[in-house]
């Protein structure tokens, strides 16, 4: 049995035993909108966090309601950002239940974006986030309403709830395999330089470092931070990543991979992230983010590595070609997984296009 770590939220598997009367999907279903952005930058593209944090407070409302005990988040999935929302755009992310387990549920958010010319909300993207409920101790409450898949709402969040769970495991099965090999080499990773490249630098090279606290306006009542603050700070320590290595102004998050939160986050901790290139493209780059954590007493653990998929655009909108690149080194090993996985990352993205709602960026 995994020995449970002091303050851990472990993650309680899905079960289909309600524990008490279920609810609908219907009745926990929620949303939120809100005109996102500076006015002073009206018409540019708005960066992935303050979207981000929408969608995880969405899904917060969504699992109060269902739920009545304050949640936190466990998990967010792969997300794709690729349409664009724009400085001054009305966003309007609706949430809806799809599972639920015995301490777990998983809410479906849709973004939808309209922009003041505009006479119709747009859609823009899907994502799944996993909220543990929690009581007054900060201990997973073991017992929620089910979830009722009686109705036609039911049935189609049951057909999510599968295709999400096939989802993850063959996102999974595509990515282990690097893991059992013992040796990586440079030239059974690197892929053929599809662009010229005007620099090269190692992946250290391309390193940012940050620390501090994650400070929100309204901390949760037992001095959590809240999901959705460290998701806005984590995409702008990635896009500073990026547009440093490009030497660009215009760099935007495209896709933000598996996000998991084991263990919950104090506004006492110093959060350190360290940040750097893990891969590049013609217009397009990932970056890795580590999320160190060092607690009051002295003590520090990692908590994730979070991987941004970002684009280099011009000031036109249109997509820019990547003038740097990354040299590898097989005494790197750690950086040759890192390229090896996103590179398979995006091959298993640009096969799957039923699993985004627009075309690649390449």
């Amino acid at each position: 049995m995994e020995e449970r770590q002091p303050g851990a939220i472990l993650h309680p598997e899905p079960t289909d035993e309600p524990a008490f009367a279920a609810r609908t999907v219907e009745h926990s279903r929620d949303y939120l909108a809100e005109i996102v952005g500076l006015e002073s930058r009206a018409g540019e593209r708005i960066q992935a966090g303050p979207i981000l944090k929408l969608m995880y407070e969405t899904a917060v409302a969504v699992a109060f309601r269902h739920c009545e005990h304050r949640p936190v988040m466990l998990r967010l999935d792969r997300i794709d950002l690729t349409r664009v929302i724009s400085h001054m755009d009305l966003v309007r992310i609706e949430g809806r239940m799809i599972e639920v387990g015995r301490s777990s549920m998983v809410i479906e958010v849709r973004c939808y974006a309209k922009s003041p010319t505009e006479r119709e909300f747009r859609p823009c993207h899907v994502g799944y986030l996993t909220m543990v409920a929690i009581d007054e101790d900060g201990q997973p409450v073991r017992s929620l309403p089910g979830l009722s898949y009686d109705t036609p709402a039911g049935l189609e969040s049951k057909a999510l709830a599968s295709h999400r769970r096939a989802e993850i495991l063959e996102r999974r099965q595509a990515l282990e395999w690097i893991d059992r090999e013992e040796r990586l080499r440079v030239s059974d990773v690197l892929e053929p330089l599809e662009a010229e490249r005007y620099e090269c630098l190692v992946p250290a090279q391309t390193e940012v470092r940050v620390k501090g606290q994650v400070i929100p306006a309204n901390l949760q009542p037992d001095g959590r931070v809240r999901a959705g603050d460290l998701l806005v700070w984590l995409d702008r320590v990635a896009t500073y990543t990026a547009s440093q290595f490009t030497r660009s102004d215009h760099v935007v998050t495209l896709s933000v991979n598996d996000v998991v939160f084991k263990r919950p986050l104090h506004a006492t901790d110093r959060i350190e992230l360290i940040s750097r290139v893990a891969y590049v493209r013609t217009h397009t780059l990932e970056v890795a983010v580590d999320i160190i954590v060092h607690t009051l007493d002295g003590a520090q653990y990692p908590l994730d590595s979070v991987e941004f998929f970002l684009i280099n655009y011009g000031p036109n909108g249109a997509k820019r070609r990547v003038t740097s690149g990354l040299v590898l080194d097989e005494a790197d090993q750690d950086g040759l997984r890192r390229y090896l996985k996103a590179r398979t990352r995006f091959h298993f993205w640009k096969a799957h296009p039923e699993s985004h709602l627009s075309q690649s960026p390449e």
